[in-house]
């Protein structure tokens, strides 16, 4: 994933990665995610939930509304730091 602003493009291509544990998880009803920083880098997380889950942004903004994706932070703004979310099937 590349990203362009002001002249200067980040490539982000295997810069992250969504551990899930295997597939065990699949068939959970709640799953916990904790996501950690190694380097103070705004982003939506919205975006970084898309991606990492094979989502839309629009599909995880359904999520959010139904009350089956929380959080303590609010996902729809930027974040710098480390957050955890529970995604409930």
């Amino acid at each position: 994933m590349e990203r362009r602003r002001n002249r200067i493009t980040l490539d982000w291509d295997g810069a992250w990665r969504l551990d899930t544990g295997g597939s065990d998880h699949l068939d959970q009803e709640v799953i916990d995610v904790s996501v950690r920083f190694a380097a103070r880098i705004p982003l939506r997380p919205v975006r970084l939930v898309a991606e990492g889950c094979g989502l839309s942004r629009a599909g995880v903004g359904r999520l959010i509304t139904e009350g089956r994706l929380v959080s303590a932070v609010s996902l729809s703004g930027r974040l710098s730091g480390d957050f955890t979310f529970t995604l409930k099937r």
